[in-house]
């Protein structure tokens, strides 16, 4: 029998943040552009063989010069549209388990205000400006229906 981890050997795990967060999308080109045109983020080498089990081409995506890789896509143009897709007014996915949103940091309030201006005339709907604790945001959906919001600290 395996050892029990004792629950003070669990705290002092170092965790450094995430790693990555894998995403299915449908068009990886159309991803790509969208991360990459539409929100500025760099966009790794597109790869065009099986990794991790998929079977299709994928590539890393990150949002800044953090550490981490930020998302992982693969590409299954026969995969169902994730279930957040709708509308920005509603409260999406509250009630389900599962992911609900995924949300980047941006370092300002210009920066969030640069962004949303960006999206708008990219004819990409963005939430208003709220205000949630010590935190600006705004919410908007990607090319593939997932609910991604842009965070700030209150100026």
């Amino acid at each position: 029998m395996g050892q029990k981890v004792s629950e003070t050997a669990e705290r002092e795990i170092a965790w450094r943040g995430f790693h990555h967060v894998a995403v299915v999308t449908r068009d990886l080109d159309e991803t790509v552009r969208f991360y990459r045109d539409r929100l500025g983020m760099q966009v790794g080498e597109v790869v065009d063989r099986p990794a991790q089990g998929a079977v299709s081409r994928h590539c890393f995506i990150k949002p800044g010069e953090a550490e981490t890789w930020g998302l992982h896509f693969f590409e299954s143009p026969d995969a169902e549209p994730h279930a957040a897709a709708g509308r920005l007014d509603s409260e999406p996915l509250l009630g389900r388990v599962g992911m609900q949103h995924i949300a980047f940091a941006l370092p300002n309030e210009a920066a969030g205000i640069s962004l949303r201006e960006r999206l708008r005339e990219a004819g990409v709907e963005t939430t208003a400006i709220g205000s949630v604790g010590p935190i600006q945001n705004t919410l908007f959906f990607d090319n593939n229906g997932l609910l991604l919001e842009a965070t700030w600290p209150k100026p």
